[in-house]
């Protein structure tokens, strides 16, 4: 995740299972996200905002709000009526692994500094999405050593674009 100063997006509400359900992943409790700060998270500059045991809730429906799909709003607004509302503050480094039920959503980045982030959602082994099209990958990571990346020969991802509209199931399900 790239927030540029001034520039950054915002994201609405919403949950991860709330895109992996679509892709047919039957088991939130087998999956959780995990957010690595590359740089400083605040307020100022859009950290992540979640709704503290909102992933007991269990999983909300998801609507498009504009180019997003979001959380129903009706829920959202209950749900921030019962949780308490949680600004993630993170230091580069600092990791947060949270439910992929969790109510979670940031600001646009209004600060001069960027915020960069790395996420990634981990998902147990068992839990196989029965849809035949999906954009998971269910094969054990293997673990390289350090130097594999610098190996690799690639240096920058600028070309790369890791989530196509077209290619994501989630954004054309209803």
């Amino acid at each position: 995740m790239q927030k540029q100063p001034r520039t950054g997006g915002a994201w609405e509400w919403h949950q991860d299972y709330g895109y992996w359900y679509k892709n047919g992943f039957l088991y939130p409790e087998a999956m959780i996200s995990v957010m690595i700060a590359l740089t400083e998270a605040t307020p100022e500059n859009g950290c992540l905002q979640v709704l503290k045991g909102s992933h007991k809730m269990q999983r909300l429906e998801h609507q498009f709000m504009g180019e997003q799909q979001g959380a129903d709003p009706a829920f959202v607004e209950q749900a921030s009526e019962r949780c308490e509302l949680v600004y993630v503050d993170l230091k580069p480094g600092d990791t947060l692994f949270f439910h992929a039920n969790i109510l979670h959503r940031s600001d646009a980045n209004n600060s001069d500094k960027p915020r960069w982030s790395i996420i990634s959602a981990y998902n147990l082994s068992h839990n196989v999405p029965f849809r035949e099209k999906h954009l998971s990958c269910i094969t054990p990571v293997t673990v390289v050593p350090d130097e594999a990346i610098l190996s690799s020969g690639q240096r920058r991802l600028t070309q790369a674009d890791f989530l196509t509209k077209e290619a994501e199931i989630t954004l054309n399900v209803n």
